[in-house]
């Protein structure tokens, strides 16, 4: 495919890194103290904080609409990523894109699979810290649980495939290589000849029945992985979502999809995700009910995973218009906050669990209902998060690439 690789690259969408870099630490912190997830430190397995009603409604609220939007965002964020692609590939060639892909996400990856996850879980379990401390191999010394990893096929494949927060970065590089593919593939002239000049962005109705047929497919992959499984560390129950999300990314680059986008868009799925997410809560809590079996939207064939499987998928396909747009028409510019936090964004990331975790044992001494523990750990740790990314770890990034000027409105 022929890209622009002198297209600029849009503001607003450094600036939606914010947001992701925010939102991954607002989930963890939530799952911290909420449940309903997995995350290193659970508050519910090892504190007793006062829980009442209003408690238990507000958790049960935020996981929700988290797991609504966390879909769909993260989507879009698979979405972004693409963006980005062809870009990068276009300018450096297959092999410097390559390395730069290793350099920049592949040693971060290693870096939590060989060390950080192993000194995490192994230092929760020597602090007591359930359920890391009832776990057998973890009795003995570091180096008996390191090397306990390679004393049988399951425990290596489960060591190797323990991804955690990196599994975003993993289907990353995975979609990457998929393009690559996809570039190698449209150097054949019978087939780059089929490819459009100019392709308009799809009609509503087009994109409804798309995201209604992922909500399908979707469902049908929940039958044998559910939302809460993750083969060999992979969320398996969103990756068609999360492909097709990186596709239209990559459709958007090479056509100019985000600077097409119109108020007639952003209104029509923005009342499209409102009526789904309402007709979503309604049905949870009328029919469902609060002290239900929660599972049920997780996978299997029921209806109500059915239901959340179409409710997720179109939220996501909502979001490309709804945020992006107000994104591109509110914060396509950056003054020096915003510039900081963006430069620090995938840091922050990917520094988050050595931060959350420790900020929530620090409080997990005082008896405080969870909601306000959740209201003090998120700002401290986005805080740091931020303080530790900008102030420590650029300062000790050997490459970094120049911010090009832009003043696109």
């Amino acid at each position: 495919m022929n890209t622009e690789s002198k297209k600029p690259r849009l503001i607003f969408l450094d600036n939606i890194k914010v947001l992701f870099a925010i939102l991954v630490i607002f989930t963890h912190v939530r799952v911290t103290y909420g449940g309903e997830g997995w995350w290193y430190y659970i508050s519910t397995l090892n504190e007793s904080n006062p829980i009442d009603t209003f408690t238990l409604i507000f958790f049960y609220m935020t996981a929700g609409f988290a797991g609504i939007f966390q879909a769909s965002l993260l989507g879009l964020f698979f979405l972004m990523g693409a963006y980005f692609t062809p870009r990068s590939y276009d300018r450096k060639g297959v092999s410097s894109f390559w390395k730069e892909r290793f350099l920049r996400l592949g040693i971060p990856i290693l870096l939590y699979i060989l060390l950080i996850n192993p000194l995490i879980f192994y230092l929760l379990a020597t602090g007591g810290i359930q359920p890391w401390a009832a776990n057998p191999r973890m009795q003995g010394s570091f180096l008996d649980y390191y090397l306990s990893n390679f004393q049988s096929l399951e425990n290596f494949v489960g060591f190797l495939t323990t991804f955690t927060i990196t599994w975003f970065v993993v289907v990353l590089l995975i979609f990457s290589a998929v393009y690559t593919i996809w570039r190698q593939i449209t150097k054949i002239d019978s087939i780059q000849q089929r490819i459009p000049k100019e392709l308009p962005i799809p009609k509503y109705i087009y994109l409804l029945l798309l995201a209604i047929g992922l909500g399908f497919l979707s469902f049908l992959v929940r039958i044998n992985f559910s939302i809460i499984e993750s083969p060999l560390g992979l969320p398996l129950a969103y990756i068609i979502q999360y492909f097709m999300m990186f596709s239209v990314g990559v459709i958007a680059y090479r056509y100019g999809w985000f600077e097409k986008m119109t108020r007639r868009h952003v209104k029509a799925w923005a009342i499209t995700i409102f009526a789904t997410v309402m007709l979503f809560f309604t049905y949870f809590f009328v029919i469902i009910g609060v002290d239900s079996d929660f599972s049920v939207f997780f996978g299997g064939g029921t209806l109500p995973s059915l239901i959340f499987a179409l409710v997720d998928n179109i939220a996501c396909m909502g979001m490309i218009f709804v945020l992006l747009k107000f994104f591109y028409a509110k914060f396509n510019k950056q003054g020096k906050i915003l510039q900081n936090l963006a430069d620090s964004s995938f840091h922050m990331y990917l520094i988050h669990p050595v931060v959350v975790i420790p900020v929530s044992l620090g409080i997990a001494f005082i008896p405080l209902s969870p909601i306000i523990k959740l209201f003090i750990v998120l700002p401290v740790s986005i805080i740091l998060c931020y303080l530790l990314s900008h102030f420590v770890l650029e300062k000790i990034h050997l490459k970094k690439g120049k911010r090009v000027p832009q003043n696109r409105s």
